[in-house]
């Protein structure tokens, strides 16, 4: 919670350059700031928050104290409090007879009434009330601040309110492309204010829940590709000035529409005695941040465009490539199966396997096979197998197919026992 604070006052700082009104959008949550809170008539300052406000984040920019109004509703447990100590009816439910009387309440919670004619006290009663008008209730959020000052600048923490990335990649022109999915599941419009996401993981005591993929509905009005800048190891966006952004309601906004170099790869982990098909992935090049996301795959063929799937990505940086699993290749299969193992010592033996890879398609495919193994183990192999030990646990072999074909080959591991 600390690293998060600091940000916030970093982007306090930061937004305040801009316009009076600011939201900073997280994930799943936002940061509203402003600094056009007034005195009211009784010294005081009211800053009004949406129902989503997390009351412990009020950053003020003066000394002061402040309390936290929670929106009032009416509740049969708000009615109770606020006739606490009067008389009400009750109507009281008796098998086939409902009697009506009157009652003072002592207590709202657990419920506890009185019988006025008789001075019979009712611990929890089957019935109901029956009361003689509404009470008026205060359905705002509110921060109530004490501080020495004409006026204040503020920023606090709303629950609500958050962003996903949702891309495009066109494998026929390697043309990139990124919306933002804003919602506003708060009570509160927001008209007139500056607008920025902020890509990045900043930590919080809270565990953030995933969010289900929708389709593009909805387009806020007018807007702009963002300015990317960064801040305190963070990405910004920044979308400048927005007219409004609705309560309870999502809207999608432009992220970048860029090109990339895409490379075509298919792989098989950890081939088994059967024949397992390979993965497809598409290596992205990209010389541009990509924040947090789903990206979605499509390709065009005789005139018709085919979705070819869909993988979720992490925050990436400028230059660092994207390995998108998109779907397995129908046509492109390989297996692995253990035919020899030999004792060397009394601790130490040699596993040998072979691998078939087979191509079903009519045009050559190449082929990765990654394969776990111990830390400790020596490869085994014939020169004209082409792999390389990608890390002390994990060896990569390199096959080139041709049109309808099959390769096999050997290799084998000695480890210690």
């Amino acid at each position: 919670m600390k690293r998060l604070a600091f940000l916030i006052l970093s982007l306090v700082c930061f937004s305040f350059a801009f316009s009076m009104t600011n939201i900073v959008v997280y994930d799943q949550m936002a940061l509203v700031s402003s600094n056009v809170a007034i005195k009211d008539g009784n010294g005081t300052f009211m800053i009004p928050t949406t129902n989503g406000a997390i009351p412990e984040s009020l950053l003020i920019s003066a000394n002061g104290t402040y309390e936290y109004h929670s929106a009032e509703s009416y509740t049969l447990d708000y009615f109770l409090k606020k006739f606490l100590g009067m008389i009400v009816q009750f109507e009281f439910t008796s098998g086939s007879t409902d009697i009506v009387k009157n009652v003072r309440i002592l207590c709202a919670n657990p419920v506890i009434i009185q019988n006025v004619e008789n001075g019979k006290v009712y611990f929890s009663p089957s019935g109901q009330f029956i009361f003689p008008s509404f009470p008026q209730i205060d359905s705002q959020n509110y921060f109530i601040v004490s501080a020495d000052a004409s006026s204040l600048s503020y920023s606090y923490l709303t629950n609500g309110i958050g962003w996903k990335a949702y891309y495009t990649l066109n494998l026929d022109n390697g043309l990139m492309t990124g919306n933002v999915e804003l919602w506003n599941k708060t009570d509160t419009t927001f008209r007139n204010f500056n607008l920025s996401i902020l890509s990045g993981n900043p930590f919080t005591s809270s565990t953030n829940q995933p969010q289900v993929m929708k389709a593009f509905v909805a387009y806020m009005p007018s807007p702009s590709m963002p300015e990317e800048q960064s801040v305190e190891g963070y990405k910004i966006y920044n979308y400048g000035k927005v007219e409004a952004l609705d309560s309870n309601s999502t809207v999608f906004l432009p992220l970048f529409s860029k090109k990339v170099k895409v490379e075509k790869l298919n792989i098989v982990y950890n081939p088994s005695q059967n024949l397992t098909n390979a993965v497809q992935v598409s290596r992205v090049f990209h010389d541009f941040p990509v924040p947090a996301g789903t990206v979605s795959l499509y390709k065009t063929d005789n005139g018709v465009t085919y979705f070819l799937g869909q993988t979720n990505i992490t925050d990436t940086a400028s230059g660092i490539s994207l390995e998108l699993s998109y779907g397995q290749n129908f046509d492109l299969a390989a297996q692995s199966i253990e035919v020899q193992r030999t004792m060397v010592s009394k601790d130490l033996y040699n596993h040998y396997y072979q691998v078939t890879a087979i191509n079903s398609s009519s045009t050559s495919q190449s082929l990765w096979i990654y394969v776990s193994i111990p830390p400790d183990a020596t490869v085994i192999s014939k020169p004209s197998v082409k792999f390389e030990r990608t890390s002390t646990t994990q060896i990569r072999f390199y096959l080139d197919l041709g049109p309808n074909s099959k390769e096999v080959f050997t290799y084998g591991l000695q480890t210690s026992y």
